[in-house]
């Protein structure tokens, strides 16, 4: 992420005020939302460092595990108030963001300015059949929730209870899936650190090795870690600065869900709208930051790597942990996604696996993924608030 957007940590003493002396919900809002951008920078920072003393295994599961945290906490603030609708949304959101508007954004930038822009299409292949894998298994539950075992809505329906049954059940698999193509990556990574060509499913969240690809490169490279913390500091360092950006992370979070239904309601904004388009964008600032910046030095792979490692991450590890973990709430969450929602699902998961086809983008492909993240942007603020 880039330095000048930690300036923004400024935000955060406004955000507390903002939220104890009774500002106006938009302003409140909106001051923790620009505060939890450098937050989510230095969760990066800190787990990136923190790496670099426990070795490459153990690195690559803290990486994959601490990589989501400003989402999941965010998640678990609006799960806590009740606004499930927001963090359904949010979960979309995350995953059309990445793929349709980071990605999109990033061939645009970086097709402007090299014209065409080349990857490995045999990765980004394996990347689009992950991401289309993933949404199937978060489609679903929906499907079944919407038409049972008929083709007209509500024939045949199960009840509740084992839809959220079914939901519990995907969950797990869904997590199963996380939990073995980690492993593949992480063993598959040093059985063989040579092969570079070989795409691995989260190669832009795992710590390198001694020889470590053109992806990972790029993920150390954004976080640039060493510009916190030496090389030679103890492991108290990293661990001291996780944990405290975590708290204030969780701080922020509570502060802005709490500001969202009033914000919403006085605005005339949808929930729906906030969770889709804002909290995703929030939350993964870090991450398009990194995508974009690769892309404007001319490694698309690395782009590719981030945008849709991040966006199957999402599938396979937020969405199930935040479907597990509603049962400590009130609020239990299921798999019970929109219409809307499925139809961008199956779209995006189309489109990405068109644009990673031929191993080569441009502005202009870059410029379409935009123009469409825009469409659905516009759709869901006309969803009635």
């Amino acid at each position: 992420m880039p330095r000048w957007l930690y300036a923004f940590l400024v935000a955060l003493p406004f955000a507390l005020i903002a939220h104890f002396l009774g500002w106006p919900p938009l302003a409140t809002f909106l001051l923790a939302a620009i505060s939890l951008i450098p937050l989510a920078g230095l969760i990066a920072v800190a787990t990136e460092t923190l790496s670099e003393h426990v070795g490459s295994y153990i690195g690559g599961l803290i990486n994959a595990t601490f990589g989501n945290a400003p989402e999941l906490i965010i998640s678990f603030a609006a799960l806590l108030a009740g606004l499930n609708t927001v963090v359904l949304a949010s979960i979309a959101g995350s995953i059309i963001g990445n793929s349709l508007f980071v990605l999109g954004m990033s061939m645009l930038i970086g097709g402007w300015r090299f014209r065409l822009q080349r990857f490995d299409a045999r990765s980004a292949g394996q990347y689009a059949s992950l991401l289309a894998l993933a949404v199937a298994g978060l489609v679903i539950p929906s499907l079944v929730g919407f038409f049972g075992g008929g083709l007209v809505t509500g024939q045949d329906v199960p009840d509740a209870a084992h839809l959220h049954a079914l939901s519990m059940l995907v969950a797990v698999l869904l997590l199963v899936g996380y939990i073995a193509y980690l492993a593949h990556a992480i063993f598959h990574l040093h059985a063989d650190p040579n092969a570079v060509s070989d795409p691995l499913p989260f190669a832009d969240d795992l710590t390198p090795g001694p020889n470590p690809t053109s992806s990972h490169k790029a993920r150390t490279t954004s976080a640039q870690p060493s510009w916190w913390f030496s090389g030679q500091m103890s492991i108290a360092g990293p661990l001291l600065l996780l944990g405290v950006v975590t708290v204030l992370t969780a701080v922020m979070s509570e502060v802005l869900v709490g500001a969202i239904e009033p914000m919403a309601e006085q605005n005339h904004l949808s929930p729906f709208f906030i969770g889709l388009i804002v909290l995703p964008i929030v939350g993964n600032a870090a991450e398009h930051a990194s995508a974009i910046t690769m892309a404007r030095r001319n490694r698309m792979e690395a782009t590719m790597a981030i945008t849709a490692g991040s966006a199957i991450q999402v599938a396979l590890f937020v969405a199930p942990i935040l479907i597990i973990g509603s049962e400590l709430t009130r609020h239990p969450l299921d798999f019970a996604f929109r219409p809307l929602e499925l139809v961008i699902f199956a779209l995006t998961a189309g489109l990405y696996a068109l644009v990673s086809l031929d191993g080569e983008s441009t502005w202009l492909e870059g410029l379409q993924l935009m123009l469409f993240y825009l469409i659905v942007a516009t759709a869901a603020f006309v969803v009635p608030a």
